[in-house]
């Protein structure tokens, strides 16, 4: 293989070892693979010819798609019947079969070999990369430990959506009223529920940072919620005083952070704490208060307001 690229001429291209081609899209890569088969069953190129001709038992065409495989197949196919009808009339006005009429010597042998080649290509080893691998795997069942019968599923998306709605059917179906008017606020359904799961199943699995127990249920992750919901709104009962005292005395720039909203959304949190907790819902007011939402209206070199109760 040389470093450097070269014109590609499927007619003088050299069949002996490694040969790497670079094509973009519409370059003829069909064309060009379709041609090298032909030169491959006659044994024709010349110098740059392979030693002997090959049957089609024993060539191999990988490509990535199904569709690309059924083109291949196909163009082969259409070339091998064309290129031996030419042989029978000794001529041709196709310029790639002249080309390859010139260099065969017996154009009778060549049309039996053709014809041949011809009736073999429905068990031609046209194949997609993963296709080619599950037939090696098949072939030798004993020594790669594959079950004998085995379906390539080359689009997971039901098995997924079945099994969101096994685990549907399994842990939500059971779940009191409560719950499952939380779960509902989420996800409708099964489908709901795999399309936020479906980035997460690509590639390598992700790590969960805190899993839950093995034996866990979701309604004992419920009550968790609920309960941790609930501690909030009681200690922000308890010391809504001394957080309005906190940001009085702060430095909040009261242009950014007026005392008239404060007011407001001081109420609708007040309100939310006083509710009895039935969702996992956290008003918005509540985010005006977060330690990052006041520390960005703080004034330049003014102390921001601090206090257990104002989440990170």
């Amino acid at each position: 293989m040389t470093d450097t690229a070269e014109p590609l001429d499927p007619l003088r291209l050299p069949l002996i070892g490694e040969r790497l081609i670079e094509a973009s899209a519409g370059t003829g890569k069909t064309f060009t693979i379709a041609a090298l088969y032909l030169r491959l069953l006659l044994g024709l190129g010349g110098e740059a010819a392979y030693p002997r001709a090959i049957s089609v038992e024993e060539l191999l065409v990988v490509t990535f798609t199904e569709a690309a495989t059924e083109e291949l197949r196909g163009r082969i196919r259409s070339n091998i019947h064309e290129l031996r009808i030419a042989c029978l009339r000794g001529e041709s006005d196709n310029p790639l079969y002249s080309a390859l009429l010139a260099e065969i010597a017996d154009k009778d042998d060549a049309a039996k070999t053709l014809l041949l080649a011809e009736r073999q290509m429905d068990e031609a080893a046209v194949f997609t990369i993963h296709g080619f691998c599950q037939r090696m795997l098949s072939l030798n069942a004993f020594e790669s430990g594959m079950l004998f019968e085995q379906q390539l599923i080359e689009d997971e998306s039901r098995l997924r959506y079945q099994a969101c709605a096994d685990f549907w059917r399994r842990h939500c179906y059971p779940l009191t009223r409560d719950i499952a008017a939380v779960i509902h606020d989420v996800w409708k359904g099964p489908r709901d529920l795999l399309k936020s799961l479906d980035r997460w199943l690509q590639g390598e699995a992700p790590q969960l940072k805190s899993p839950p127990a093995p034996n866990e249920t979701l309604a004992e992750r419920h009550q968790q919620i609920i309960a941790r919901i609930d501690s909030l709104k009681q200690q922000w009962r308890e010391q809504v005083g001394e957080i309005e005292g906190v940001l009085e005395n702060s430095g909040l720039d009261r242009r950014k952070f007026n005392r008239g909203n404060q007011g407001k959304w001081m109420e609708k949190v007040n309100a939310w704490a006083q509710e009895e907790t039935l969702s996992y819902q956290l008003p918005d007011a509540l985010e005006k208060f977060a330690q990052s939402f006041l520390l960005e209206r703080t004034k330049a070199g003014g102390e921001p307001p601090v206090h257990p109760c104002l989440a990170p």
